[in-house]
């Protein structure tokens, strides 16, 4: 079987799939594209699996990549309360005031805090740069955060 027939086949039940799982279609359209890309690059490997075979690969594949998504939101996205307290640090502070603070923060922490809060950097991203590891960097920023608090609280 041919990846465009693969495509043609399966894409409409595969999307369907992914939209239960995600709960949005445009999410569920992005994991689907993933799957196929997928399948492109390990296509030497599936072309002598049977038409089922195929469908099972896509569909575990998809599966899979939803949960390493719903894993890495899990460990990047803060808690409610982290948020909170990030949103009243960001409004109660002017700009001079926040690099201020910031400034204060021991350098291993200063660069991480402010690469992955005001340049969007993930742990993983921050991990690589750092060449550290993800849980490192993770506590690296829950330091710098506490610091931060005492310090607006002060």
């Amino acid at each position: 079987m041919e990846i465009e027939n693969l495509y043609g086949k399966f894409r409409s039940d595969l999307l369907a799939y992914c939209t239960a799982m995600t709960k949005s279609r445009s999410s569920a359209e992005d994991l689907v594209q993933e799957t196929y890309l997928r399948a492109f690059t390990h296509w030497g490997d599936m072309e002598d699996l049977s038409t089922n075979q195929c469908r099972a690969w896509l569909y575990k594949t998809a599966r899979n990549l939803f949960i390493d998504q719903v894993r890495k939101q899990s460990r990047e996205t803060p808690s409610d309360e982290e948020q909170l307290a990030l949103a009243s640090f960001e409004e109660d502070l002017s700009e001079a005031a926040v690099a201020q603070l910031i400034g204060r923060l021991p350098d291993k922490e200063k660069s991480i805090f402010y690469l992955r809060y005001f340049e969007g950097y993930n742990s993983k991203e921050l991990g690589e740069l750092f060449a550290l590891p993800s849980a490192t960097i993770r506590s690296r920023l829950v330091s710098a955060k506490r610091r931060l608090r005492e310090w607006i609280e002060e």
